[in-house]
């Protein structure tokens, strides 16, 4: 404002000055040359500065002249504009009225308010879509696929509907409707990542993993997922896979898609369980075991040791300890692998170097809040039992069935499968694993009880009367109260300062 101010004032001084300087003496005489007509007048004569302001004055009319003449031409159009703008207005009120009783779940008057924004909105699509929206959060799903539906046979709604209709199938269990809708959405846009990933769910929830993994390397191509979540994903996708051809019957294809997914993602120990598995049946062993050797450098697991166990079964004793050397060099600091050593030692009746490994993580363990898992307690029984000693072993049995509950995988079973992971557990695995690299535990999910070695597996089976023993209660240091005068550590020692005979 204050820019047009100064222009106007600027203008007024410069016309100010030009007046002045011509002043008021000089005359301006206008005649005609024509003698009769209309173009035929006397002399006129006038000064200089009324001549200036005349024109001055003239313009500005001629200019406010032309300016309502405009204004005038217009004036319907915006009339029009004018009440298009109020019209505008209340469709907009009466979709937010609509979506706001949609999520309040006032059915009734989301349908009502809905309608109306339709009518004044004037847009059969765009009023598709706020019904579609409206029913949808009144829950009204049959109403909502009918407006989806109807979007379909428009182009410019096309997209939209099949947006609505894929993501209203997978969520009501109607896998190949989902695929369908969302695999003609992503032929027709490569650039819509929902499609992406609507098809990419229904096809892992529809058990079809090489199917998903087809529509994975697609994603990937179009960056609608990140490298390692890929990576991940399809390695389990490859698992899930082998599993399955392996329940059939079909091991040479089922070895192939294990060794694949587990060069993917080594970390990944169904993986390389299963290959491994299928590499000892196959007579394979060395490949078996620089797979587990591999693994084991990433992310030691139990699994992953009992499937090395199996690769050793019948070798003899020199390559035993040359291959567990092997593993155990691979990552010698982590807790599986002093673990993986102590139940080697408790398996070759060396119970005094078992207990040497499993003292120090017992005592920081307890340190902890938790204290020791079941899975340690378990095995220092096991080892206070080959120390003759029974009743610390069966301490140690109490205390394993009161530990808390952990998903530290001591419930595996040497005899069955590692991962006994049905479809549904693959399917969450994908995305457990595949987007942050956390293995899923369904027993553990369950609440399943842990399968724990009974005391007879551990202990004396005929042992002496005595007193009755209460389980140990928490105290300032809860790994064993003396026994005989000795407490653990004491008898530790005692034990390795004894001579072999």
């Amino acid at each position: 404002m204050t820019k047009y101010l100064i222009a106007i004032l600027a203008f007024i001084a410069v016309l100010a000055g030009v007046l002045l300087w011509v002043g008021d003496d000089i005359m301006l005489s206008i005649a005609s040359t024509a003698t009769s007509g209309p173009l035929s007048f006397a002399p006129i004569e006038m000064s200089w500065q009324f001549a200036i302001l005349l024109g001055v004055f003239g313009t500005l009319a001629l200019i406010g002249l032309w300016s309502a003449f405009l204004w005038l031409w217009r004036l319907p159009r915006r009339v029009r504009s004018g009440v298009g703008l109020r019209r505008r207005n209340r469709a907009l009120d009466a979709m937010e009225e609509a979506l706001l009783a949609g999520a309040e779940g006032d059915v009734s008057k989301a349908r009502k308010k809905a309608e109306k924004a339709r009518a004044l909105i004037g847009s059969t699509e765009l009023g598709r879509i706020v019904s579609a929206l409206s029913a949808e959060a009144c829950g009204d799903s049959e109403e909502a696929v009918g407006h989806y539906e109807a979007m379909l046979e428009n182009e410019k709604t096309r997209a939209t509907g099949q947006r609505g209709l894929a993501q209203h199938k997978l969520a009501t269990g109607d896998l190949a409707g989902a695929i369908e809708q969302s695999r003609q959405a992503y032929i027709a846009n490569p650039n819509a990542k929902w499609a992406f990933e609507t098809l990419f769910k229904a096809e892992v929830a529809n058990h079809d993993w090489l199917a998903a993994e087809e529509s994975l390397d697609t994603g990937e191509s179009r960056k609608h997922v990140d490298k390692n979540v890929a990576r991940r994903r399809r390695a389990v996708l490859n698992t899930a896979e082998a599993d399955r051809l392996h329940d059939a019957g079909d091991n040479t294809l089922a070895l192939e898609l294990a060794v694949k997914a587990a060069s993917l993602a080594p970390e990944f120990a169904p993986a390389v369980a299963l290959a491994a598995k299928l590499y000892n049946q196959s007579g394979e062993i060395k490949l078996g075991a620089k797979l587990v050797e591999k693994s084991w450098a990433l992310a030691p697991h139990p699994a992953l040791s009992l499937a090395f166990i199996d690769l050793l079964d019948g070798e003899d004793d020199r390559t035993r300890e040359k291959r567990m050397s092997s593993l155990v060099k691979a990552n010698p600091d982590h807790r599986e692998t002093k673990i993986m050593l102590a139940e080697d030692y408790l398996r070759k009746e060396d119970a005094v170097q078992a207990w040497a490994i499993l003292s120090p993580l017992l005592r920081s363990e307890t340190k902890e809040d938790i204290g020791p898992s079941a899975r340690l307690c378990v095995l220092a029984a096991q080892a206070e039992g080959r120390l003759n000693n029974p009743t610390d072993a069966r301490l140690w049995m109490q205390r394993a069935a009161t530990a808390p509950r952990e998903a530290d995988w001591s419930d595996l079973d040497p005899e069955g499968e590692s991962f006994d992971y049905s479809p549904q557990d693959w399917r969450r695995l994908v995305f457990s694993f595949g987007d942050t690299g956390e293995l899923i535990h369904p027993r553990f999910d369950a609440r399943a009880p842990l399968r724990l070695p009974g005391v007879a597996e551990i202990v004396d089976p005929e042992p002496q009367e005595e007193a009755p023993i209460e389980p140990i209660i928490d105290t300032e240091d809860p790994i064993l109260e003396p026994v005989e005068g000795k407490d653990l550590a004491e008898r530790l020692d005692s034990l390795l300062d004894k001579p072999k005979s």
